[in-house]
């Protein structure tokens, strides 16, 4: 078996759905993959796609999603292990679908047998979403900017903290893993209000007191955010006209309140610290097994905010790789939407959206005469080269520290317009990864989504580099 990590990461219904072996098969044959990451908890939002999102030719019926109460929870939890939390997980297999399963137990004994390894993969669930799955989730909700309880969790709720630390410790004593994929796809209330405008939060008593002990004023911090928070949210709504314009406006909240900054720095190294205690939680329990990030694409690709706070060659120190979102087909029409459509809606009004996409593709280092137009957007995907100065740019921020395993995606839909992942760009997309320096890759989003194709593409690209 080949030295490269090639990973594939994995919904636990296609498991049940396909059968394990008919999974596997195709995983293993097609793709050449040699390592599973499944989702262990499916609490995030990727789930729940119409039948049209998802691939048709994996030899059986596919199942719309929407109309399917499986369960979140997919594995099986000993209570021994929560004593320093009250959030539980729960499941009912009396009404929810595979929930007397588990995946891990299940996944076992075949992959073993394939001489394949097998990974966990957790995205941690922030948002509303688990309220239904989670005994307790209300009880730590953030708080806004005006008081109020907002449906975000906080990582320095110690509840929480613990919660997610207790699930780990459980898995990693409970199953042979080799190894755990651990993502949080959020980001601080700078990013949420500019890129979306969302109401600032947190600033719970446990945040408070942190940015206290950190020379922080709350309260500042909180008027700060306020007055930020309803300028973008005038500017979006068209009810706010700045007489010294819309740009030099922001800029003057941010001078006069640098607590806004501080709190939102802050808030990112908390996400972080967490992901500190999940790695040595791991390794305390098994110095071999591997502990990989993974990084969302407003991470890795189009938010400025969240791509200024990330250091690589600092998350080098707690983990065993770097799994980025390189997803080359989808990016195109996300950047158009999330990021370029957002601020000029608000505090980018001033600049023509075609000076905006030649100005993110120069700060971000991609070659706008490979790259799409502005009307191409919405059609289409970016390119190879992409996923190449992508992986080249992490492989250089680490220094060699970890290895750097950059997630091609493709055959995620985003709208009628958008034109499905073609084989071609795949098998390219491959080539320039291993090509940047990549250790491996991760075949992305979900195995679910992926047609056949692709997934042979991916097989011929590893075939012909000889991995």
């Amino acid at each position: 078996m080949t030295d490269h990590f090639i990973g594939i990461q994995l919904g636990p219904q296609s498991v049940y759905d396909e059968g394990v072996d008919h999974c596997l098969d195709i995983i293993q044959e097609q793709g050449r993959v040699n390592t599973i990451i499944v989702s262990t908890h499916s609490y995030y939002g990727a789930h729940g796609r119409s039948a049209q999102a998802l691939a048709p030719d994996h030899g059986v019926p596919v199942r719309d999603e929407r109309s399917r109460n499986t369960t979140k929870v997919w594995i099986n939890h000993h209570e021994q292990y929560f004593g320093g939390t009250f959030l539980r997980h729960k499941r009912d297999p009396a009404t929810e679908e595979y929930a007397d399963r588990d995946v891990l137990e299940d996944l076992q004994g075949p992959i073993r047998k394939r001489g394949m390894k097998l990974y966990a993969r957790i995205l941690e669930p922030h948002q509303r979403r688990p309220v239904q799955f989670i005994d307790n989730w209300p009880k730590i909700m953030s708080i806004d900017v005006y008081g109020r309880i907002y449906p975000n969790t906080c990582f320095n709720n110690p509840d929480y903290n613990n919660f997610w630390l207790s699930t780990v410790e459980d898995m990693f004593k409970s199953y042979p893993l080799d190894g755990l994929q651990y993502g949080s796809e959020r980001s601080g209330p700078l990013s949420r209000v500019l890129l979306h405008g969302e109401v600032p939060s947190c600033f719970c008593e446990h945040c408070c007191t942190r940015a206290r002990a950190k020379g922080i004023n709350p309260e500042r911090a909180i008027e700060g955010y306020r007055k930020l928070y309803e300028y973008i949210t005038g500017l979006r709504n068209k009810t706010v006209n700045p007489i010294d314009g819309v740009f030099v406006t922001l800029m003057r909240i941010l001078l006069k309140y640098p607590e806004i900054l501080a709190w939102e720095y802050d808030a990112y190294t908390s996400k972080e610290e967490q992901t500190k205690r999940l790695y040595g939680t791991v390794k305390a329990i098994n110095p071999d097994a591997q502990f990989g990030i993974h990084i969302d694409h407003q991470q890795s690709t189009y938010d400025l905010f969240q791509l200024a706070e990330l250091e690589y060659a600092e998350m080098a120190n707690y983990c065993d790789f770097i799994k980025p979102i390189a997803y080359h087909d989808i990016a195109a029409p996300r950047v158009r939407r999330w990021l370029l459509d957002s601020v000029h809606g608000s505090f980018l009004r001033e600049l023509p959206l075609e000076n905006l996409l030649s100005g993110f593709y120069d700060i971000m280092g991609l070659d706008k005469n490979k790259e799409p137009k502005l009307d191409e957007l919405d059609s289409t995907g970016f390119t190879e080269d992409y996923v190449y100065r992508l992986t080249k740019r992490l492989v250089s921020n680490v220094g060699g520290k970890v290895p750097i395993y950059p997630g091609i995606g493709f055959d995620v839909l985003w709208n009628a317009e958008h034109v499905p992942a073609n084989p071609d760009t795949v098998y390219k997309a491959v080539h320039k990864a291993f090509e940047a320096g990549a250790g491996g890759i991760v075949l992305s989003r979900e195995y679910a989504e992926m047609r056949r194709a692709n997934i042979q593409a991916v097989g011929r690209a590893l075939k012909d580099l000889n991995i």
